[in-house]
């Protein structure tokens, strides 16, 4: 469809050519009589400049309505400014480079869903002094998240998402990091497999609102001598929960479909789902969980767990 068709769809003949005819006079006759349609298509929100998709490096100066696929690099903290402004930075990283992403007052609230390693697609941004911005409908969606790291697979000098709870609150420490002494809050945390010490040394006092129990998610956590560090680059979000299990295992005992257990002087039940997960085993129907239960009870007595757990039926039921 050409742009006076496009325009003939709101627009009677006449009042289009009243309008063109107006445009080229306010240009005083400078105007072609496409060029007068053009602004006009413009004015009405009929003629959108094309979206460009653009790799980071390829970007030039004063680029608009780019379209970018990239990975979240890192998301620095949330800056406030006198003015009662605020701004976060998202850094981009695609196989051609890096580059900064600059929200602005309430976008910045678009950086609270991402962590580092997710897939984005960053849609109306420009350029503008090496950095990019969001247009007025600009968007950041996510194509594919970055996964939570289990506990039990942390890889030193590495960095981690985990997703745990609280399991002990340890308070302010000093620790030397080469030449260099800091203060830190400790905490234990556990995935309801695992226990991991995590070392909060980046603003540590973030550390003194958490308890025993809170539902914790640490977010770009350094791996270091089998620690997670969390830098002030790194995220914490917390809640509280008021009803998980903590402690160490006690007793496991076979109860119908499932498996009773004993942390401390309180007992839950897993059924035969939830038991197996928690197990970390497959089963076919036909095999019994008592078989799984044989091979595993050893191993996981004495060893320390974080549950999360509700009532039901007048029993305390394991969630997974």
């Amino acid at each position: 469809m050409d742009l006076e068709q496009l325009l003939l769809q709101t627009l009677s003949e006449s009042q289009l050519e009243e309008l063109v005819a107006e445009r080229i006079a306010q240009f005083h006759g400078l105007l072609t009589r496409e060029v007068a349609m053009k602004l006009i298509a413009k004015e009405k929100g009929l003629l959108k400049e094309e979206e460009k998709k653009a790799k980071l490096a390829e970007i030039q100066t004063g680029e608009k309505r780019l379209v970018i696929e990239a990975k979240v690099k890192k998301v620095w903290q949330l800056a406030q400014y006198k003015s009662g402004k605020k701004s976060r930075v998202i850094e981009l990283e695609d196989e051609t480079g890096a580059k900064p992403l600059v929200l602005w007052n309430e976008d910045t609230d678009i950086a609270k869903s991402l962590r580092p390693r997710d897939s984005v697609v960053v849609k109306g941004a420009y350029e503008r002094n090496g950095e990019l911005h969001l247009g007025y409908s600009g968007s950041v969606d996510i194509l594919q998240r970055e996964g939570f790291t289990d506990l039990s697979a942390l890889k030193e000098n590495e960095y981690a998402h985990v997703k745990g709870y609280v399991t002990k609150v340890g308070g302010y420490d000093r620790f030397v990091d080469g030449t260099t002494s800091k203060v830190a809050f400790l905490i234990d945390i556990s995935d309801g497999k695992t226990q991991a010490q995590a070392l909060i040394w980046g603003k540590p006092e973030r550390g003194r609102s958490l308890a025993l129990g809170d539902e914790i998610i640490l977010e770009n956590a350094l791996v270091k001598k089998g620690r997670l560090e969390l830098s002030e680059d790194g995220r914490i979000f917390s809640r509280r929960k008021e009803r998980v299990l903590l402690g160490k295992i006690e007793r496991l005992e076979l109860e119908g479909d499932g498996i009773t257990v004993s942390v401390g002087d309180r007992q839950a039940v897993f059924d035969r789902e939830n038991a197996l997960r928690f197990m970390g085993m497959e089963l076919a129907q036909d095999i019994t969980l008592g078989t799984a239960l044989n091979l595993k009870k050893d191993y996981l007595l004495n060893t320390d767990v974080a549950l999360r757990i509700k009532e039901e039926g007048g029993k305390i039921i394991v969630e997974r």
